[in-house]
C-alpha cells in the first residue's frame, strides 16, 4: 500500500513537470518520424536496386556511427549547451532527410550517396539520443527517473502498435519517398517543441581538460562503478540474442510461416502491445520487487519468448504470443537499464557514460548478426531461437547469483 501511494505521488509530480511534458511530446513526434523512416527506407532501397546486398549495406552504414563516435559524442554532449545541441541534431536530420528525397526523386543510382546520408543521419540521431538521456537526468529528479523512462518507453511503444497503420499510410502515398517528407515534418515539429524547453541552471566550475582526458575520466568513473559495469556486461550478452532474433523473426515469418507483408505487420504489432503493458507495470513492479528483480524478469521472459518461437513453425498463435512476450521483455529491459544508468551516473558525466555504455551495449551485435546468417542458412531459424532461449536462461540464472538481483 505504501509503495502504491509513493508511486501515485511521484506520478503526480512528474505530470506537473512542464519540461518533461515537452520532451515527452517531442519524443512522440520523433518516434513517429523514425518509424516512418524505418518502414520507408528498405522500400526505397529495394525500388532503386532490387538487391538484398544493397539493403544490407545501407543497414550497415547506419550501424557504424555508434562504434566510431558514441564515446566522442558523449564527451561533446557533456561540454555543450545540450538544448542547443538537440535543436541542431534534429534540424540537421530534417535537412538531410529532404536531401535524401531529392536524390531519390532525381533517380540517383549512386548508392554511396545514400550510404553517406544514412551514416550521417544515424550519427546525428545518436547525437540527439545521447543528449536526450542527459536532459532527462537534468529535468527529472532521481526518484522519478524510472517512471519518466517508463513514460518515454510507453510513448515509443504506442507508436510501435500503430506500425501496421503507418505501413498502410506509406503504401497509400503517391510516391514512396513522400513518407520521408513526413518524417522531416515530424522532426521539424519536434525542433519547435524543444526550442520551448526550459532547463534548470547547471553550474560546473571544474576546469575543462582535453577530449582524451575527459574520455579517460568517464572510463574511470564507469570502471569504478561495479554495479554499472556488471549490468553493462549482462546487457551486452542479452543484446546479442535480441538483435539476432529480431532479424531471424522476419525471415522465419516470411520463409516458414509464409506470412504476407500485411499479416507480418499485424503480427509484429503484438510486440508493441506487450511493450505497452510493460511500460504501464514497470514502475509499480520496481516499487514492489526492486529494479534488479524486474531486470531479471526481462531476461527470463526473453528466454521463454524465444523458446515459444522455436515451437511456432505450425502455429501463428504461438508466434504472436512469442512476439507479445518479446515486446514485454524489451520494454522492461530498456526501462530498467536506462533508469539504473541514470541513477548511477552524476549529471556532469552523463553524456560520457551514455556514450561508453552505448558502445559496449552493442559490442557483440555485429559478430552475432554475421554468424547468425550462416547458422540460419545451414540449420534454419529454429536453431537460433533455441540457442537464444538457452543463452538468456543461463544469463538469468547467473544474474540471480549476483548482487544486481537485490538492487532496489
Amino acid at each position: 500500500m505504501k509503495s502504491e501511494i509513493e508511486t501515485t505521488g511521484q506520478l503526480h509530480i512528474l505530470r506537473k513537470n512542464q519540461s518533461f511534458s515537452i520532451m515527452l511530446i517531442s519524443v512522440l513526434f520523433l518516434t513517429i518520424g523514425s518509424k516512418l523512416y524505418e518502414i520507408i527506407l528498405p522500400l526505397m532501397m529495394y525500388e532503386l536496386s532490387h538487391s538484398s546486398v544493397i539493403m544490407a549495406n545501407m543497414r550497415t552504414a547506419e550501424l557504424l556511427p555508434n562504434f566510431f563516435f558514441a564515446i566522442l559524442i558523449g564527451v561533446i554532449v557533456d561540454r555543450v549547451d545540450q538544448k542547443r545541441w538537440v535543436i541542431w541534431m534534429i534540424g540537421l536530420q530534417a535537412l538531410l532527410l529532404l536531401l535524401f528525397v531529392l536524390l531519390y526523386k532525381m533517380n540517383t543510382q549512386a548508392m554511396y550517396a545514400y550510404y553517406v546520408l544514412g551514416f550521417l543521419l544515424m550519427t546525428l540521431n545518436y547525437g540527439y539520443f545521447n543528449a536526450q538521456v542527459s536532459l532527462v537526468k537534468r529535468i527529472v529528479p532521481s526518484p522519478q527517473l524510472t517512471m519518466a523512462n517508463a513514460r518515454l518507453s510507453l510513448t515509443e511503444t504506442l507508436v510501435s502498435i500503430l506500425g501496421p497503420a503507418l505501413s498502410g499510410l506509406v503504401l497509400m502515398l503517391p510516391d514512396t519517398s513522400d513518407g520521408i517528407v513526413l518524417t522531416a515534418i515530424c522532426y521539424g515539429l519536434c525542433l519547435l517543441l524543444f526550442s520551448q524547453l526550459t532547463l534548470p541552471h547547471q553550474t560546473d566550475s571544474r576546469p575543462r581538460s582535453s577530449f582524451w582526458q575527459e574520455i579517460k575520466e568517464g572510463w574511470l568513473i564507469f570502471c569504478a562503478n561495479r554495479s554499472l559495469w556488471m549490468l553493462t556486461g549482462f546487457v551486452i550478452f542479452v543484446n546479442c540474442t535480441s538483435c539476432v532474433v529480431s532479424m531471424t523473426t522476419i525471415y522465419y515469418a516470411k520463409d516458414v510461416l509464409q506470412l504476407s507483408s500485411a499479416m507480418l505487420a499485424l503480427a509484429l504489432s503484438a510486440s508493441g502491445i506487450g511493450g505497452l503493458a510493460a511500460g504501464l507495470l514497470t514502475s509499480k513492479w520496481r516499487s514492489r520487487f526492486g529494479l534488479g528483480k524486474v531486470y531479471g524478469c526481462s531476461v527470463l521472459t526473453y528466454a521463454l519468448a524465444y523458446l515459444l518461437l522455436s515451437f511456432s513453425a505450425s502455429s501463428l498463435f504461438l508466434f504472436v504470443v512469442a512476439l507479445l512476450a518479446i515486446g514485454f521483455a524489451t520494454s522492461l529491459h530498456t526501462i530498467t537499464v536506462y533508469a539504473f544508468r541514470q541513477e548511477q551516473t552524476p549529471a556532469d558525466v552523463m553524456g560520457r557514460i551514455a556514450g561508453i555504455t552505448g558502445t559496449l551495449f552493442r559490442f557483440g551485435m555485429p559478430l552475432a548478426m554475421y554468424a547468425s546468417g550462416y547458422l540460419i542458412e545451414w540449420y534454419g531459424g529454429s536453431v537460433i531461437f533455441v540457442a537464444s532461449a538457452i543463452w538468456n536462461a543461463v544469463i538469468g540464472v547467473v544474474l540471480l547469483k549476483t548482487h544486481l538481483w537485490k538492487v532496489a
